[in-house]
Parts: structure tokens; C-alpha cells; sequence
């Protein structure tokens, strides 16, 4: 008796302390909108891949652990936030980030309109003249940082608001300002004007222009800075991912000018978008290997490190259908990115690999998304469907109702969650594909 009296003690006791540590707390202030949220997921349509009373119920809790990580990493304005918004990982990354605020608004605009409005409102609010967005915006010393920006998704965020919505009023007044982004990009990160642009930074600074896309990419690890005029640095990289966002940026201001019977503006963007496909098929794309690389910017030689960031021509819809066969190839391979947390940053036969290396062949779950709606793009459902289960059931307690939360990145070796818990843009793409967006 005394046995069992133990033995359901340490039960409880694990029982207690599996739900606290996964407890996400709510702001009062956005209790009812979070409900509000969570009913609404509730009655959308059921992904063709959540085909088994398992996958079911799995894709439930998932939905409610992204819905409640964006809710508890609210932000409402305050200081030098100016309109309400989501933190990246609320006690860890307390500001608004540009691509952050970008991805949780595309995840909520079916959900909560407003929040996804704001949280792409609170990072224009600091656009700049030249039509630079700052790279983040916090309270305190030194709270607006205009050393970088970020990749430019403010397009693809806003855009999917307006389907989500048909909240024409928002779209005319973000279009003049998301055009003005866009072209800041080839008026100042585009250092032999051949159309094709580099990260950079303001103050010529290498980690500055890291920081504008991934923080320490081994494609950036022999990267040095070219001054462009004063105020306006590149790296000596042209890079396939940023140039993949801008294609794409220009297809949905294609969209977006047809929509507010802008002609003048749609015959510009499809002509530059015509050309920069072309361009970026013949500069980025290795026909030796079938894969997309960085290129130096002196002599457009490869960078050779095959990373996540090779599959963003299938996400903008950039590569031919046989290019796509051949990156769907490397994609699906499991000695290659088809890795026990697939679709890693980084290749599992590139020297570099780190499994928990940050930026350098974990998870992380923006990247996955892009693979992922690549292979959708081009037709292959089920292999991008295949590779969304597999990541559900080896990612350390992704699927748990009562253990872990969402966090910044994964060990793609061990399924190990890493870095900031309660992370953002983690909960954004889980749950873009569990509502099949």
C-alpha cells in the first residue's frame, strides 16, 4: 500500500511539473481575442495530410500552442512602438523585428485582422525617406536599430492580409510604401547595378549585414563589404534567397497594382519580373549538381555550400519545372537535407554541417515552411506533406499537449529544440501549414 502510495505521488508530482513548465501565459488584454482565434482555427478546413484520428489530433494541439505562443508574446504600443504587435520570444527578444512582425502577421491575418494589420503597421511607422524599414524596434537606449533591415517579406505578409480580409482600404495604403521598399533595395544594396541584389548594411559593417538575413550563414564566412555611396554598404555575396523575396515582391505588387488599376506600374514590375527570373535561373542555378547557389559578387563564381536558402527560387516560383526537379531531388534525399528533422539549413554532406549550429544546419522552421510550399508550388504534395509529418513526430515535444515549448530552432540530428522557448515565427509557419496556408 505504502508502494503504491509512492508510486502515485511521483506520478502526480511529474504530472505537476510537466504542466507548469509548459504553461503559456495570456495577457488579460488579448484573453478573449486569443479564444476568439483559437475557434476560428477550429473551423477551417482540415489539410489534405491530416488524413488519421492521430494526425488529427496532433494538428489540434499544435494549433493551440502557436496560437497561444503568438498571444503570449504580444505586445501592445507602448513607447517606441507605436502599434501593437507580436515580440519574437517575450522575456528573450523583447522588441518587434522586421521579418518576425512579417511572418506572425501572414499567420494571423485569417485570425485576428487587426493584430496582423498592426504588427505590419508598428514596423512602417519607421520607414525612412529613402524607404528603408529599421531592422527592429525596442523601448530604451538605443531602440531603433537602422544598421540593417531585414528580407524583404513585407509584401507577402501584406498580401495575404487582404486575402484574408479584402480590406482594400489597408492594401492602398501600404501599396505606395512597400513599393518604395522595394526599389530602397536596388537604389542601395545593389552594388554593380546589374539588377540583382546583395544584404548589406548602413554602416558597412559585417555583422550588421549578417544580421539581415541569417546571422552566421557558412555562405557569408568569407564575406567582405563593398561601399556603395555613403550610407549604403554591400556584401560581396549576391545572394539566391533575397533575390527569390524580391521576384516574389514583385508578383504580388503585380497583383496589388491590377487590384488598385495602377497600369503604368503593373507593365514596369512585369517586365522587371521577366528579367530577373531569366537573370536568376542563369546566375544562381549550377546545372553540374541541379541545386541554387550564392554567387561571388566579382565574378559570379559559386559559393558552394549547399543551404536552405537554394530552394527559395521553388517558394517564389522562379525555377522551370525541370530546375525544380532536380532541387525537389536534393530535398528528398536523406543523405542530403531529407535529414531526421529534414530540410535543414544546411546540407548533411556539406563539411560545415552543425546539427545544433545555430544558422548552420539546424532546423529552423521559416526555412522548412519555404521548402515546404516550394514543393507544393510544383506539384509535389506529397512529398512536401511526407516531410511535414516527419518533422512533426521527431521534433522534441512539438506534438506534446502537456511538455515543451515552440522553440527558436531544432537539432535536425536529434530533434532537440534549441534557443528561445515560446519562439514567434516558430508558432507562425507551424501554423500556416496546419491551417494550409
Amino acid at each position: 500500500m505504502k508502494k503504491l502510495l509512492l508510486i502515485l505521488l511521483a506520478c502526480n508530482c511529474n504530472f505537476i511539473n510537466a504542466q507548469n513548465s509548459t504553461k503559456i501565459e495570456v495577457s488579460s488584454l488579448v484573453q478573449n481575442r486569443m479564444e476568439f482565434a483559437l475557434q476560428k482555427a477550429s473551423s477551417l478546413p482540415i489539410p489534405n495530410w491530416c488524413n488519421t484520428e492521430e494526425l488529427k489530433q496532433e494538428r489540434k494541439i499544435v494549433i493551440e500552442k502557436c496560437i497561444k505562443t503568438l498571444y503570449h508574446n504580444y505586445t501592445p504600443k507602448n513607447g517606441a512602438i507605436l502599434h501593437e504587435g507580436v515580440f519574437p520570444s517575450a522575456g528573450h527578444y523583447d522588441g518587434l523585428w522586421a521579418w518576425d512582425s512579417w511572418k506572425h502577421a501572414y499567420s494571423l491575418a485569417c485570425l485576428d485582422k487587426e493584430l496582423a494589420e498592426n504588427s505590419v503597421l508598428a514596423m512602417y511607422d519607421y520607414q525612412n525617406e529613402a524607404g528603408m524599414v529599421a531592422d527592429c524596434i525596442r523601448n530604451g537606449r538605443g531602440h531603433i536599430n537602422w544598421r540593417n533591415t531585414k528580407s524583404p517579406l513585407s509584401t507577402w505578409a501584406v498580401f495575404e492580409i487582404f486575402k484574408a480580409t479584402n480590406d482594400t482600404a489597408f492594401l492602398r495604403e501600404m501599396y505606395p510604401k512597400m513599393l518604395k521598399y522595394h526599389y530602397w533595395w536596388y537604389e542601395n544594396r545593389d552594388h554593380d547595378k546589374n539588377g540583382i541584389c546583395e544584404y548589406g548594411s548602413t554602416d558597412g559593417s559585417i555583422e550588421a549585414a549578417r544580421w539581415e538575413c541569417w546571422d552566421n550563414a557558412i555562405r557569408f564566412d568569407s564575406v567582405k563589404m563593398v561601399k556603395n555611396r555613403d550610407n549604403a554598404y554591400s556584401m560581396n555575396v549576391e545572394s539566391v534567397d533575397l533575390n527569390a523575396y524580391l521576384f516574389l515582391e514583385k508578383e504580388l505588387l503585380i497583383k496589388i497594382a491590377q487590384l488598385l488599376k495602377d497600369k503604368n506600374r503593373i507593365e514596369r514590375l512585369t517586365t522587371e519580373k521577366t528579367k530577373l527570373g531569366i537573370v536568376m535561373n542563369k546566375l544562381f542555378y549550377n546545372k553540374q549538381d541541379g541545386f541554387y547557389y550564392d554567387v561571388r559578387l566579382s565574378d559570379k563564381s559559386f559559393i558552394l555550400s549547399k543551404e536552405a536558402s537554394g530552394w527559395l527560387p521553388l517558394f517564389a516560383g522562379v525555377s522551370t519545372k525541370k530546375q525544380a526537379v532536380r532541387v525537389r531531388e536534393m530535398m528528398m534525399n536523406e543523405n542530403i537535407f531529407n535529414t531526421f528533422l529534414p530540410l535543414p539549413t544546411v546540407s548533411k554532406d556539406n563539411p560545415k554541417y552543425n546539427a545544433a549550429g545555430y544558422w548552420r544546419g539546424p532546423l529552423w522552421l521559416d526555412q522548412f515552411y519555404f521548402g515546404y510550399m516550394g514543393l507544393k508550388k510544383y506539384g509535389y504534395d506529397e512529398d512536401a506533406d511526407n516531410l511535414l509529418i516527419k518533422l512533426l513526430h521527431n521534433s522534441q515535444y512539438m506534438t506534446s499537449v502537456s511538455e515543451g515549448s515552440l522553440r527558436e530552432y531544432y537539432n535536425s540530428k536529434t530533434g532537440e529544440g534549441l534557443g528561445a522557448e515560446n519562439f514567434g515565427w516558430t508558432a507562425a509557419h507551424l501554423l500556416m501549414m496546419m491551417l494550409g496556408k
